[in-house]
């Protein structure tokens, strides 16, 4: 517990953004570790919160063991700040 793993890191940054972020990130990479898409596409993912859908992003998914590859292209819309 409370141990900085490469995968939290990534999580937690993420979350800055807002949840909603870090579900389009990992259902993106899941779908093209899934072969659902290939490869170098680029994709619409859409994310939120068990309150709905609140984040929508264009992004280009790598596999998660080179997640220094994903690109998100463009934050299509996400929560506003308060």
């Amino acid at each position: 517990y409370g141990e900085n793993t490469p995968g939290s890191i990534v999580a937690n940054t993420l979350r800055f953004f807002s949840q909603g972020m870090k579900v389009a990130v990992e259902i993106s990479i899941m779908a093209l570790e899934a072969g659902l898409i290939a490869p170098g596409n680029e994709v619409i993912a859409i994310g939120g919160t068990d309150e709905g859908a609140d984040t929508a992003i264009v992004a280009r998914p790598a596999f998660a063991r080179k997640i220094k590859e994903y690109r998100v292209c463009e934050i299509l819309c996400k929560p506003r700040l308060a």
